[in-house]
């Protein structure tokens, strides 16, 4: 029979064994509550961009109005009968008739109706521009146009006779036909309100 004084420490060493392995034994709770508490990130899907045109970095070319030449006959200044400055060159390119006339013309009198209306009804198709001349007064001439009706058109002073000259033009109630090639001619008038809308129409059509 074994002695009891080497039993008690052979008993109280392997009670001291088992506890430290008990102790180091994984707790199978260790770790839940941090398993709990971490958020699992997911990550955002993405979203695909918009397809952008290149961008090329060069301006819209916008291509400038062909230049339009002036004609020779057209290269003067004038004053008009309201104080203003008439550009003969604002008529390149367009289609024109100059109506001469004179203050104390009775026949360009009577015509100044007849072409004070065609002017209104060929606006935007054919410019009409009164040329009064073979007078030095610009007041008669101021008084022909408000005797005539025919303020609603732009009136040359051409006092000196320059620019019936330039024309080519020796009387009054002549007219002066421009195209828009810059063709200029002189019709020799007087003229019937249906020949000066021949005249407008051929150029209108042209």
């Amino acid at each position: 029979m074994p002695s009891p004084r080497r039993t008690v420490p052979v008993l109280l060493i392997l009670g001291v064994l088992t506890l430290s392995a008990c102790g180091d034994a994984a707790d199978p709770t260790a770790g839940a509550d941090e398993a709990m508490t971490t958020p699992t990130v997911v990550g955002t899907p993405s979203v695909p961009e918009e397809p952008s045109s290149p961008d090329t970095g060069a301006e819209p070319t916008v291509e400038a109005p062909p230049a339009v030449e002036v004609p020779e006959v057209l290269d003067f200044t004038a004053e008009t009968l309201d104080g203003g400055t008439f550009e003969g060159a604002s008529l390149a390119g367009r289609d024109a008739l100059l109506w001469f006339w004179a203050p104390w013309c009775p026949v360009c009198q009577r015509e100044a109706p007849v072409v004070a209306a065609l002017a209104e009804e060929y606006a935007g198709r054919v410019a009409i521009i009164g040329v009064g001349g073979l007078s030095g007064d610009v007041q008669a001439m101021r008084d022909f146009v408000e005797r005539g009706g025919a303020g609603g058109l732009t009136h040359l002073a051409d006092t000196d006779g320059a620019i019936y000259a330039r024309f080519g033009v020796t009387q009054q109630y002549d007219n002066g036909v421009l195209d828009e090639s810059g063709e200029f001619r002189v019709v020799t008038g007087p003229l019937s309100e249906a020949e000066f809308r021949a005249e407008l129409d051929a150029l209108a059509e042209s």
